[in-house]
């Protein structure tokens, strides 16, 4: 079995921005116009990458594991259906907000996206747990990183910027350091500066500086 986790770092990055976007919203009060553009914007971010992370899935990742075992991607493919159905009331819902929100609007609103972060942990976590281990079954290593390379590819860069900076501080140095150590490798030098300074704000500045002098 290969030691390529294909959902690893993805899954990561949105545990981290779904899990701020749910604290902002218990935190948010409507009255507040710079608190309510706030969770506003967060919640953009947080679904773009939503949105961007399911469509890749669909098109590459599970495209591929259904040409080699038929089958194996419906699952993922139900649950994507239903969570974007959540997702998209969700967004709705966040959108109408504004300073006539009451402290209850506000607080069903909260439960609302509490409810979808439950299912979409139950959802990445059957990913991680049954469809990784389908895809090192039927993928060699270097198969799964031309996957990966593939759909690196086709994200623009502000969407690749905003992986960057919800993957790289929830994971372990070692991994983050693979990751832009790949990008330093590969990528432009501007593109690898923009990583550096959009991750630096979400990053403690112990970490950060243990992280660049080892890069």
């Amino acid at each position: 079995m290969g030691t390529i986790r294909s959902y690893a770092g993805p899954h990561k990055g949105l545990r981290y921005i779904l899990s701020q976007f749910i604290i902002k919203a218990g935190q948010t009060e409507s009255a507040d116009p710079d608190q309510l553009k706030s969770l506003k914007q967060l919640g953009r971010d947080t679904f773009t990458l939503l949105n961007n992370h399911v469509h890749h899935e669909n098109e590459s990742t599970l495209a591929h594991l259904e040409q080699k075992a038929k089958g194996a991607s419906q699952h993922d493919l139900q649950d994507h259906e239903e969570l974007e159905i959540i997702q998209n009331a969700l967004e709705q819902k966040l959108t109408k907000l504004d300073s006539t929100a009451s402290a209850e609007d506000m607080h069903m609103f909260y439960l609302d996206a509490s409810h979808f972060y439950a299912l979409y942990l139950l959802h990445i976590h059957h990913e991680e747990t049954v469809t990784e281990c389908l895809l090192q079954k039927y993928f060699t290593d270097e198969e799964l990183m031309a996957q990966h390379q593939e759909v690196v590819k086709n994200i623009d860069l502000p969407t690749l910027l905003l992986w960057m900076q919800c993957i790289i501080p929830a994971q372990t140095e070692e991994e983050a350091l693979k990751m832009l150590g790949s990008i330093k490798a590969n990528a432009p030098a501007d593109v690898f500066e923009s990583a550096l300074a959009a991750i630096k704000p979400n990053m403690n500045e112990e970490s950060y500086l243990s992280l660049i002098s080892k890069l």
